[in-house]
């Protein structure tokens, strides 16, 4: 009966040995992360073409939805999402406590007489509760740094994708103005061509005719090479397959602001430009490092509890506590390297401001240089093209001969491109300044509720 219960006794231990064990595994791996191969994609992989609704074209394009398309479907953007996650994991994970350490020793003595040692002992690592609060301050203000940073890169694209839009719209009208020209450099050439066969021009001004056509045809083959560039750019920004085909409406780009809105908006931008506030952000981390890295200074503290046996059977328990001497200087040195990067993010900060600071203002009289031009421009073109109209009735009727017709033709439409050149600057230029004052650019309205729930 001894025999059995001590049989049945040492049965329930191993059994009670194995669920423990279990557990033990249990909790160990329970939250592991498990791993699953990520195949590449082998196609790309196109955004739908811009539709007002599913199924359905949209007819027009305008700016503000071009930029809007942007940040659904730009490819580039859509990783910048994940760094916003991967910066939420580690703040996560800057929190988490350290994992404690076990230790376990089993010693065989070789003479006889003696009992097999064996040791257990588990220990934490104390010293993280000096520097838990700094490493939580740093962690949150690089995941504020990395939302802006998010934000700023949205604006960047949105305003990006803008130029891109303003640039394909003034492609295609300067492509139209030249195809004008070609056709009229064609008909001064049949006519040409006919007088020269009655003699009533000569070799030479049918010549220079003849080049006149080849210069127009060129200037036209280049500005479609222009036009496709632009366009493969906005299909770039926009994850568009290249065959795909819309039309764009034209641009409506914010208005110049005057002086006094100039002088507050650069007065905002420490509180109102993502970047900025990014950099903030950031300099608020380094600072936060540089206080962990000084509360880093003081011995790292380890505590733990041991249960041993000797090999004469002696059983003790105990408490240990482990102390490093920081003798070589190695904390001072990481402490001094975080003071110098705490003050790099300052510097860089000052940077930054200054260069929007400046940026915006050199940009701002460029632009209204150029908007006086326009204007000066606008002034111009009405009685030119009176004339043109007048040339070509009087051209129509035979009183008016095949070079003078083309020379006014040519004037005018000289004096188009120069317009519409001026237009696609101002129109590129508005949409930047209005991104380096920290204006919402179209299409990244939701940014800005972002960029103002993030600022520290």
């Amino acid at each position: 009966m001894v025999a059995g219960s001590t049989t049945g006794g040492t049965r329930m231990a191993c059994e009670r040995a194995r669920h423990v064990g279990a557990l033990i595994l249990t909790l160990l791996l329970g939250g592991c992360v498990s791993y699953q191969p990520r195949p590449l994609a082998q196609a790309p992989h196109w955004a739908p073409t811009p539709a007002a609704m599913p199924g359905q074209a949209l007819p027009q394009l305008d700016l503000a939805q071009a930029a809007t398309l942007a940040l659904r479907a730009n490819p580039g953007y859509r990783a910048a999402l994940i760094d916003a996650r991967i910066s939420t994991l580690q703040l996560r994970a800057a929190g988490l406590l350290p994992d404690p350490q076990f230790s376990a020793s089993v010693d065989h003595p070789a003479t006889p007489g003696y009992s097999r040692a064996w040791g257990l002992g588990l220990s934490e690592d104390v010293a993280w509760l000096l520097t838990r609060g700094a490493t939580l301050d740093a962690a949150r203000a690089r995941r504020v740094a990395t939302d802006l940073n998010l934000a700023w890169q949205g604006w960047t694209l949105a305003q990006g994708t803008a130029a891109d839009f303003v640039d394909v719209w003034s492609a295609q009208q300067r492509c139209a103005l030249l195809r004008r020209q070609v056709r009229t450099a064609r008909t001064r050439e049949a006519a040409f061509a006919r007088a020269l066969k009655r003699r009533d021009v000569t070799l030479e001004s049918a010549a220079a005719s003849l080049i006149t056509l080849s210069t127009a045809e060129s200037q036209l083959a280049s500005a479609e090479q222009t036009r496709a560039a632009a366009q493969a750019r906005l299909h770039a920004d926009l994850n568009l397959a290249p065959t795909a085909r819309y039309a764009l409406l034209a641009p409506t780009p914010p208005p110049l602001p005057d002086m006094r809105q100039l002088d507050a908006a650069l007065a905002a931008l420490p509180r109102t430009r993502p970047d900025l506030l990014a950099l903030a952000a950031a300099a608020q981390a380094r600072d936060a490092e540089f206080r962990a890295a000084v509360l880093a200074q003081f011995p790292a503290l380890s505590v733990g509890i041991t249960r041993a046996s000797d090999t004469s059977r002696v059983h003790s328990s105990g408490f240990g506590v482990s102390l490093s001497l920081p003798i070589f200087g190695g904390a001072q040195a990481r402490a001094r390297i975080a003071e110098a990067t705490r003050d790099r993010a300052a510097v860089e900060y000052q940077a930054r401001l200054d260069a929007a600071d400046r940026g915006a203002r050199a940009l701002d009289a460029q632009l209204r240089l150029v908007a006086a031009q326009r204007a000066q421009l606008l002034t111009r073109l009405p009685p030119l093209r009176a004339l043109a109209a007048h040339a070509d009735r009087a051209f129509a009727a035979g009183n008016l001969s095949g070079t003078a017709w083309a020379s006014v033709q040519q004037s005018l439409t000289a004096r188009e491109l120069e317009l519409l050149d001026l237009e696609a600057t101002l129109a590129k230029g508005q949409v930047a300044l209005a991104a380096l004052l920290g204006h919402v650019p179209p299409g990244a309205a939701a940014l800005s509720t972002t960029a103002a729930a993030s600022s520290p």
